[in-house]
């Protein structure tokens, strides 16, 4: 019988991972999966997409293969400033990325994190500049009882 393996939230912890990395270099921009109501001036959101399209591999090879305590995120950071410093927020948040493996990212173990890259990517809604960081990270799962 196959192991019963529970993943982190990878979400959850990047929120709170890299906003106690921005505070710490004194960054004021609010870390989210959800955009609040009023929408805050700097921002990074953060949110899961396994989906996203990928050139380096075939999709069948980025799944978590049987038995594997391993799980593999495509997450995507959404960076925006109202003040137009959304390519220094971006620049940021991706050393904060490249600077995190292999370790901790709060209680969660962190094997790698792969760097894909950096999209110029206008926000639909206002228009506003807005980059995203895209990257892919292998977190480690607890085995069930």
């Amino acid at each position: 019988m196959n192991e019963r393996i529970s993943f982190p939230d990878v979400e959850a912890t990047l929120v709170s991972f890299v906003a106690g990395e921005l505070a710490e270099l004194a960054d004021s921009a609010q870390v989210v999966t959800r955009v609040p109501d009023p929408r805050p001036a700097r921002m990074v959101r953060v949110r899961r997409d396994d989906r996203k399209w990928r050139d380096d591999c075939d999709l069948s090879e980025t799944r978590r293969r049987q038995n594997s305590i391993t799980d593999q995120s495509r997450v995507v950071l959404e960076c925006s400033d109202e003040a137009g410093e959304a390519g220094v927020l971006a620049g940021r948040v991706r050393s904060i990325l490249s600077a995190a493996s292999p370790g901790y990212l709060g209680s969660v173990w962190c094997d790698h994190i792969d760097d894909i890259g950096v999209e110029n990517d206008a926000d639909p809604e206002t228009s506003a500049p807005r980059l995203t960081v895209v990257a892919d990270i292998y977190v480690r799962g607890t085995v069930l009882a």
